[in-house]
Formats: structure tokens, C-alpha cells, sequence
């Protein structure tokens, strides 16, 4: 099986080629629910979390999602 190596909140993990962003949260037992997601810098929207695969090498930041102010 082909993996690649992603950077997921500071610490080096192996995902399969071809792994949603989403597919890879739920394999970390990640709750999907008031989270935002980083990838690159940049925020990447939820409805495309299915649809958009981990690259390898891809720096990616797990943030919670707080309301009020």
C-alpha cells in the first residue's frame, strides 16, 4: 500500500495516496464538529474536505472553532 507522510498539527503522519481530508480526520478520531482546517496556509472550506485528497508533504493545522466574541 502507498503511503505519504503529511504534517498534521506539528507531528509527521503516514496517510494512504489518494486520502481525503476528511477520510484522514476521521482516521485520527478527529470530531468533525467546530473545527476549522489549515492546509498550506490556508483555510480550506468543510463542504470540500470530501472531495480534496492529502498531498504528500502537506502541512496541516487543526484549529477549534470558538464562538462569540
Amino acid at each position: 500500500m502507498n503511503e505519504i507522510s503529511i504534517s498534521l498539527n506539528g507531528q509527521l503522519i503516514q496517510v494512504p495516496v489518494s486520502t481525503s481530508l476528511e477520510a484522514m480526520l476521521e482516521a485520527q478520531a478527529v470530531a468533525l464538529d467546530s473545527i476549522a482546517l489549515v492546509r498550506g496556509g490556508e483555510v480550506v472550506p468543510k463542504s470540500t474536505w470530501s472531495e480534496v485528497e492529502c498531498q504528500a508533504d502537506d502541512v496541516i493545522e487543526i484549529f477549534g472553532v470558538v464562538a462569540g466574541g
